[in-house]
C-alpha cells in the first residue's frame, strides 16, 4: 500500500500573530449560571457593537413612532414569537395612529394570524363608526367600545373556526370519532391550505398576547387595549422646576405575578385546588388572560389558547392526533385530567382611555381612574422588557425607562442634540433597548448579543416609543 507525504510547512511569525488576532476577541461565561459549564461570546467594540444591535434588532421609524424587536439566539425553533405594528391610518376625521405588540406562545400561527388580522379589523370599524360624525364627547366611549369588541370577537372567532373542524360539540360524539378520522379532520390538505383543519386548530391552540394604542389625528386622545401581560408606560416631563421625567403604568398585567389575577382564577374555580399553582394556570400557563418543548405559560388573559377555555375533549382529541412540530403530547396530555371547569383563561380585554389635555380624567372600562397630565410619550413593550429587570417593581421599571427615553429626547433637544444639529434623530426604542441589555457595559452587552448558545439565554423582546407632544 502506497502511503502518502504532506509536508506541513510551520505558520510564519506574521501568520501566528494573524491567528491570534482572529480568536483574541472571544472569551467564555457561565451566563451568571454558577456552573461549570461555558460559552463562547465575541467582545465587540464601538461602533461593531452599536451596529450588531441595529443588526439583530431591526430598529425601524413610521412617523413619531420608534420600534425593535430582539431575540439574538439564532436556533430555528428559538425564532421570536413577538409581533409588533406601527401604522398611521387615513380615516375620516383625520390620520389616525395604530401601535400594537404581541407576544406569541405555542406555536407562529395564532400571533401571526392576529397581528395581520386586528389592525384590519379595527381600522375599518372605526371607519365606520367615524363617518356617522359621531359628536366629540360621545367619541372616548365609542372607540372604547369597538377596540373592546374587536380583540374578542378575533378570539371568539378563533375558537368557533377550531369548533367547526369536527362535526359534533358533543363530547360523547366526539370521543367515538376514530382516530384516523380525528386525524384526516386535523391535517393540512392541499386542496384547502388556506382553510385547513390543521391552520384552524393550530391558531386555536396556540395564544398570544396584544397591546394596542390608538391616538386620534388632535392627539387629544389615547386609548390602550390589553390582554396579557405585556406593558404600556406613559411618560410626561413636568413644566416647572427642572422638568422631571414621570411615569405612569396604564395597564393591570394579566399573569400569576398579579396576586389579583390569581385570586380570580381561584375564586371561578372553587373546588380545583390546582387550577393554579406555582402561579400558572394548572400549572402550565402564566399569562392569565388572553412549544418544541412548550414552554410554561404565565399570562391569565390570552387570545387563543383554546385547549383551557373549551371542555377537555378538544385537547385530548388535539394532542392525541395533531401532528405538528410544535405540539409535543408527551408534554401536554398530563395538563388534560385536570381540565374539570373550563374556561381557565379569558380574553376580556381590559381597554383604557386617556384623555392628553390639561384638567382631564384618565378613564379605565368606563369608570374614572384619576388626573391626567398632558403625556409626551408611550412605551409599548413585550415582557422580554420587563424580565431584564429582574427584582423591580413594575413601577419602577416605567420610571427607569421614562428616564431612558426622556433623557435621550433632551440630549436631542439641547443646543448640542440632533434638533439644533440638523442630525438625524435617534430612535428611542433601540435607545431603551441598549440600557436594558447592558447600557454602557460593552462586554454584556456583548455577551448578551453574541453568546453562542442553542437555546435562548433572553425572551424576544419588543419595543415601541412614540412621541406624543
Amino acid at each position: 500500500m502506497d502511503l502518502r507525504v504532506i509536508d506541513l510547512t510551520p505558520a510564519s511569525e506574521s501568520q501566528q500573530r494573524r491567528t491570534l488576532d482572529e480568536v483574541k476577541e472571544f472569551t467564555t461565561t457561565d451566563m451568571d449560571r454558577g456552573g461549570p459549564e461555558r460559552w463562547t461570546y465575541r467582545m465587540l467594540q464601538e461602533p461593531a457593537l452599536t451596529e450588531e444591535l441595529k443588526r439583530l434588532a431591526g430598529p425601524c421609524t413610521v412617523g413619531d413612532v420608534d420600534a425593535v424587536s430582539l431575540q439574538p439566539c439564532k436556533t430555528w425553533h428559538h425564532r421570536s414569537q413577538d409581533r409588533h405594528k406601527v401604522e398611521q391610518w387615513a380615516l375620516p376625521n383625520g390620520t389616525w395612529t395604530y401601535t400594537a405588540v404581541f407576544d406569541g406562545h405555542m406555536n407562529h400561527h395564532t400571533v401571526d394570524h392576529i397581528s395581520a388580522a386586528l389592525g384590519p379589523h379595527l381600522r375599518d370599524s372605526l371607519a365606520a363608526a367615524l363617518r356617522c360624525r359621531p359628536a366629540e364627547s360621545a367619541t372616548p366611549a365609542l372607540v372604547s367600545g369597538i377596540l373592546k369588541q374587536t380583540l374578542e370577537h378575533l378570539d371568539n372567532t378563533l375558537l368557533s373556526d377550531f369548533l367547526s373542524v369536527f362535526p359534533s360539540t358533543h363530547p360523547d360524539v366526539l370521543r367515538k370519532l376514530d382516530p384516523s378520522r380525528v386525524k384526516q379532520l386535523l391535517s393540512c390538505s392541499s386542496a384547502e391550505k388556506a382553510n385547513s383543519g390543521y391552520l384552524r386548530a393550530a391558531r386555536a391552540l396556540g395564544g398570544t398576547t396584544a397591546l394596542v394604542a390608538l391616538v386620534d389625528p388632535t392627539r387629544s386622545h389615547l386609548w390602550v387595549g390589553n390582554v396579557g401581560d405585556c406593558v404600556a408606560v406613559l411618560g410626561q416631563k413636568d413644566a416647572a422646576g427642572a422638568g422631571k421625567w414621570r411615569a405612569t403604568v396604564l395597564n393591570s398585567i394579566h399573569n400569576g405575578s398579579n396576586p389579583g389575577e390569581l385570586e380570580r382564577i381561584r375564586a371561578e374555580h372553587p373546588e380545583e385546588a390546582d387550577c393554579t399553582w406555582n402561579n400558572r394556570v394548572l400549572g402550565f400557563l402564566a399569562p392569565t388572560r388572553g412549544a418544541s418543548a412548550v414552554p410554561p405559560l404565565r399570562v391569565f388573559f390570552t387570545l387563543g389558547d383554546a385547549w383551557l377555555k373549551l371542555p377537555a375533549v378538544y385537547a385530548e382529541l388535539a394532542f392525541r392526533h395533531l401532528e405538528a412540530d410544535w405540539l409535543s403530547s408527551e408534554v401536554m396530555e398530563p395538563h388534560v385530567p385536570r381540565i374539570r371547569t373550563p374556561p381557565y383563561l379569558s380574553s376580556m380585554p381590559d381597554v383604557y382611555h386617556v384623555p392628553l389635555r390639561n384638567g382631564e380624567r384618565a378613564e379605565r372600562n368606563g369608570q374614572v381612574r384619576g388626573n391626567a397630565a398632558p403625556p409626551r410619550i408611550l412605551i409599548l413593550c413585550s415582557d422580554g422588557l420587563s424580565d431584564l429587570y429582574d427584582g423591580y417593581s413594575f413601577q419602577e421599571m416605567a420610571d427607569e425607562w421614562v428616564q431612558v427615553v426622556g433623557q435621550e429626547l433632551d440630549a436631542a433637544a439641547g443646543p448640542r442634540g440632533a434638533h439644533a444639529s440638523g442630525n438625524a434623530r435617534s430612535n428611542l426604542a433601540l435607545a431603551l433597548l441598549r440600557e436594558a441589555i447592558g447600557g454602557a457595559d460593552t462586554e454584556l452587552v456583548s455577551r448578551n448579543l453574541t453568546v453562542e448558545m442553542e437555546e435562548r439565554w433572553m425572551d424576544d423582546t419588543t419595543i415601541v416609543v412614540q412621541r406624543l407632544a
